[in-house]
């Protein structure tokens, strides 16, 4: 398996985290409608520190497929292929966007393409899958324009805010990818 590289989209790059990352990863903070739609209970998000920054942005440049998301020459999330599986080819696909106010443009579909043309390319991936929250509608259609499928839900495998929720398996196929375009 190939070692981390840049990949360089339209509108956004995907990068190792370079200095000013821990700034502004620590300015976009933990809202608590982005967290919510991660399956974390917004009252119990602890203040988020620069310590906490600078752990999110070791974690991706430590990890060889992870990276950050920069759009207009600024941190905006993160995005990786984690569990990566030579034998079967597959890996799981995992992708945060830190700023309320970038949601909805099409910057997280330009993201999992990106990687997702990385995994089926470089990578030589034969399967990506993924999970979501059941109620993150939109990044349910985000996964779908990018080819996943939905294979299965896991019931009530999240507890966000004393309530039970489904967790909604995803995945794409190389072979998928390369129907669609």
């Amino acid at each position: 398996m190939a070692s981390k590289v840049t990949l360089t989209g339209a509108r956004l790059v995907l990068r190792p985290p370079r200095a000013g990352d821990v700034e502004e990863r620590l300015s976009l903070g933990n809202a608590p409608e982005i967290m919510r739609m991660f399956g974390v209970d917004p009252a119990t998000l602890p203040v988020f520190t620069i310590d906490a920054a600078e752990k999110d942005l070791q974690r991706v440049a430590d990890h060889p497929h992870a990276w950050v998301i920069e759009h207009d020459g600024r941190y905006l999330g993160e995005i990786r292929l984690h569990g990566l599986d030579a034998h079967d080819r597959r890996a799981r696909l995992a992708i945060a966007l830190y700023d309320s106010r970038k949601l909805g443009g099409g910057l997280g579909r330009e993201s999992v393409s990106l990687v997702l043309d990385h995994a089926f390319g470089a990578l030589g991936l034969h399967r990506v899958s993924l999970r979501v929250i059941a109620y993150n509608e939109r990044a349910i259609r985000c996964y779908r324009a990018c080819g996943f499928k939905e294979e299965g839900r896991e019931r009530e495998a999240a507890c966000v805010g004393g309530k039970w929720f489904d967790d909604v398996m995803m995945g794409v196929l190389a072979s998928d990818r390369c129907r669609e375009e």
